[in-house]
């Protein structure tokens, strides 16, 4: 930052120099008119006020660093970026258990003001309102306050990707060790605390707090940390036998995609709530690329008759994320025993909060949105039938939906050779051989 800065202090010297000699050759040859002389001379005060403003950054870049003075100075040690409380910077995992600092953390280049100049002159000149280390504290204060007693917002504030120095920050103890635990799951992104993080959420997930080894479990399944299938699958199993499916579980899930999870999963999407069985859908689907999932349209499909409207629709969508082409006889009978009104309902969006108190931090599944009988005949197009016994099924009904529709005002029937025509142009009727 420093040499760039340097290097448009130069810059701007240098056009400024050009400019002031240039313009004042200009205004020494006397304009024409008065108004062309007024004009000069704004451009050359212009020009040299943005030379002395370039100046002045370059001096508080060298003397302060760019960064004012803490108001607050000598009220208490700093947390700064990569620092981690304790002391010894391992992987003590009381760091998860701690509170968060009593005071801001230090404040980074990008919090301060842009109009931020040290000259007392030019300060005196901007409103209060524009004060920068006024600006800056309090811009501290409200993204990395502690939470008060009860709220839990504050944690949410900073975004994995953009506050960064946070990450250390995100440790709280006693009170909200669950939301703490979450608050780790969320930077993903931060390379230089992973380390420290994926054992401070080890630690925690082996704690005796049910609602802290929870959160853990869920925080290293968003590091893709496969080890904890074993405790996902001893999570779901207890909310299976309590009836309540906590749906971030799921999520869990699919994030590792661990073959073994795959019983468990298809239990809660026979037996769990319907909105449980949606979002299992969506996560055996995320198995698709494991060599050892074996079968998971089967698992998809054997659900699809008997399941309600809602969970129908998320599993057809998952069946066009597997692409299996045995899936297309199960989709033409879902298809089939639809009722008008289902065919033409729009299948819902299914949104999860991975935040504990469900308020932030949300998937939304299942998407693009469209109607039931557009999904189906999309998945048809994905999955296109090309094995003789498939098409010998799929042909057949999609020339029976054609002649049904024909000429009634839909689009049923373009549909419907559309998909026909595609499956059609993909082989060679002529190069088959004739019947003996």
């Amino acid at each position: 930052m420093r040499n760039k800065l340097l290097i448009a202090a130069v810059i701007a010297n240098l056009a400024g120099m050009i400019a002031a000699v240039f313009l004042a050759r200009l205004i020494r040859d006397v304009p024409a008119d008065a108004s062309t002389e007024t004009m000069l001379l704004v451009a050359y005060y212009t020009a040299m006020c943005v030379v002395a403003v370039a100046d002045a950054l370059l001096v508080d870049e060298f003397m302060f660093g760019g960064v004012p003075p803490d108001p607050s100075a000598g009220q208490g040690p700093e947390v700064r970026p990569g620092e981690r409380r304790g002391g010894d910077g391992g992987g003590d995992h009381a760091a998860l258990v701690g509170q968060l600092p009593d005071r801001p953390v230090a404040v980074r280049r990008a919090d301060v003001p842009a109009l931020q100049l040290r000259e007392p002159g030019l300060q005196l000149l901007l409103p209060k309102s524009w004060d920068s280390r006024q600006f800056s504290a309090r811009r501290r204060t409200r993204e990395s306050a502690p939470p008060a007693a009860g709220d839990r917002r504050a944690v949410g504030a900073p975004a994995p990707h953009d506050r960064a120095d946070f990450a250390p920050a995100a440790r709280p103890r006693g009170r909200g060790r669950g939301v703490g635990a979450w608050a780790l799951g969320r930077f993903i992104d931060v390379t230089s605390e992973r380390k420290a993080i994926l054992g401070d959420l080890r630690a925690a997930a082996k704690s005796p707090d049910p609602n802290l080894r929870r959160e853990a479990l869920i925080s290293l399944a968003r590091y893709q940390d496969r080890d904890v299938a074993d405790q996902l699958i001893g999570e779901l199993e207890r909310d299976l036998a309590a009836n309540v499916i906590d749906r971030r579980l799921l999520i869990a899930a699919g994030y590792i995609q661990v073959p073994k999870l795959l019983p468990v999963l298809q239990q809660v999407l026979q037996r769990g709530d319907e909105k449980a069985q949606r979002v299992a859908a969506w996560a055996i689907a995320q198995h698709r690329d494991q060599r050892e999932a074996k079968d998971l349209d089967t698992m998809l499909t054997d659900r699809l008759p008997s399941a309600g409207f809602p969970v129908r629709c998320a599993i057809v969508f998952s069946l066009g994320i597997l692409g299996n082409e045995r899936a297309n006889v199960p989709l033409m009978h879902a298809y089939d025993t639809a009722t008008p009104e289902e065919r033409t309902t729009t299948c819902p969006v299914e949104v999860v909060y991975l935040r504990p108190d469900g308020q932030q931090d949300h998937f939304d599944l299942l998407l693009p949105v469209d109607n039931y009988e557009n999904h189906i005949f999309k998945v048809l197009g994905q999955i296109r039938a090309t094995s003789p016994e498939i098409r010998a099924e799929v042909e057949p009904w999609l020339e029976r939906l054609v002649a049904a529709h024909k000429g009634d005002g839909t689009l049923k029937a373009d549909r419907a050779q559309s998909l026909l025509d595609g499956i059609r142009s993909a082989r060679d009727d002529s190069k088959l051989a004739a019947p003996e």
